[in-house]
């Protein structure tokens, strides 16, 4: 008896790199469930907020979120949702104020994120203002000042600030550290890209090999109050790199919030380790110089590294991640959301939404005229969170 070919079993490598790796807006979402929505992303540094009520808002792994200074100097993050209707409550991307409303039925939040005012629903039965706040979302602050968040309520661990923590010391970076200003730039990249490649100068004290581009924006403004020709970064999570330049007393934090499969929106925020430094108008020209140029390189490397057909090892725990999310899916016959809540509805807040609906239909039924019956999601002016 002869055995084929045909009749052996085949043994087959399953492929290093997910389709679309790169690309794919499907592998996206799964890394927005996977990886984004499950891990300790560092978004801020608490010298960002100066007074209570401060706040800045973003979208993390598909779910907007906001951070706010309460009045006893905790910064706490919450899902910038209202729990009434789920419109969101801030509009802005910073700001400040102490109380946070909502326009559509005017529920009203404070900076712990507990409801303090729900028009029509305070003299329905059963209704508890208590368990109607904000959704929380876990936040710890490192020694540094640092800010991380994570979107699973579920995780236990804490973040790794192993590194972090010696690197700010080593440069002064503390939480007396002073916010000078911020901005945002769109990138045509992928996430993944910020850490994928030796090219992005981690723990080095320049990008001499890396940033061509940058190289020559230093040369341009070597005369500038704030020096780049020298600076040093440290990858201190998923999306987040700091950038010190030791002769200007100036650091800052990048921060990539992805958009899409081949887009970002990077935050630049700018401190100083010192009281006095201030930027004048031909500083934050070079510091934003600086960073169109960091952009422009992360978006020329991602056109180089999306037609490779390998990982290299810094993304195998990413990969393996990604397999392992969507292995558990797959045996619950669902998508698994991380960051999302899903909430239980009393009897006394559905007795209320009811007589929000009613109102909505007499609303809708009176005649138009010039006198202001608008609803509060309509209004426009000073109330703008």
């Amino acid at each position: 008896m002869s055995i084929t070919d045909n009749s052996m079993p085949r043994v087959t490598k399953e492929p290093d790199l997910l389709d679309g790796w790169w690309t794919s807006e499907y592998n996206f979402s799964l890394e927005q469930r996977a990886i984004l929505g499950k891990t300790w992303i560092c978004i801020a540094h608490c010298s960002r907020f100066t007074k209570p009520g401060d706040y800045i808002s973003m979208d993390l792994a598909g779910f907007p979120i906001i951070v706010i200074l309460g009045k006893d100097r905790i910064a706490r993050t919450f899902h910038n949702v209202c729990r009434h209707r789920a419109y969101t409550v801030t509009k802005k991307p910073a700001g400040s104020s102490l109380v946070l409303g909502c326009r559509y039925h005017g529920w009203s939040y404070d900076t712990r994120g507990t409801l303090v005012k729900a028009p029509h629903f305070d003299n329905i039965p059963g209704f508890d203002k208590s368990e109607n706040g904000l959704f929380k979302v876990r936040t710890c602050m490192d020694r540094g000042g640092f800010i991380y968040v994570n979107l699973d309520s579920g995780n236990r661990n804490i973040p790794d600030c192993d590194g972090t923590i010696p690197f700010a010391l080593d440069h002064g970076l503390s939480a007396t550290s002073r916010w000078l200003t911020s901005w945002e730039v769109k990138g045509a990249f992928n996430w993944k890209t910020i850490g994928a490649s030796d090219r992005t100068g981690i723990g080095t004290t320049n990008y001499s090999t890396g940033y061509p581009v940058l190289e020559s924006i230093k040369s341009i403004f070597r005369r500038s109050g704030v020096d780049t020709s020298r600076v040093v970064n440290f990858y201190i999570s998923s999306l987040t790199s700091i950038f010190v330049f030791p002769a200007s007393k100036v650091w800052a934090m990048a921060t990539a919030f992805p958009m899409s499969a081949g887009e970002c929106r990077l935050r630049c925020d700018i401190f100083t380790i010192t009281q006095e430094k201030v930027l004048n108008e031909g500083d934050e020209k070079v510091l934003r110089a600086f960073f169109d140029a960091f952009v422009h390189d992360l978006e020329q490397q991602y056109t180089e590294i999306k037609l490779e057909v390998s990982l290299g090892s810094h993304m195998s725990s990413v990969h393996q991640a990604m397999k392992d999310h969507l292995k558990l899916e797959r045996q619950l016959g669902r998508r698994i959301l991380p960051g999302r809540k899903d909430e239980e509805r009393s009897e006394g807040f559905c007795r209320a939404e009811r007589v929000c609906r009613e109102l909505d239909e007499i609303e809708k039924m009176k005649p138009a005229s010039g006198h202001s019956t608008a609803r509060a999601d309509s209004m426009q002016g000073d109330v703008d969170w």
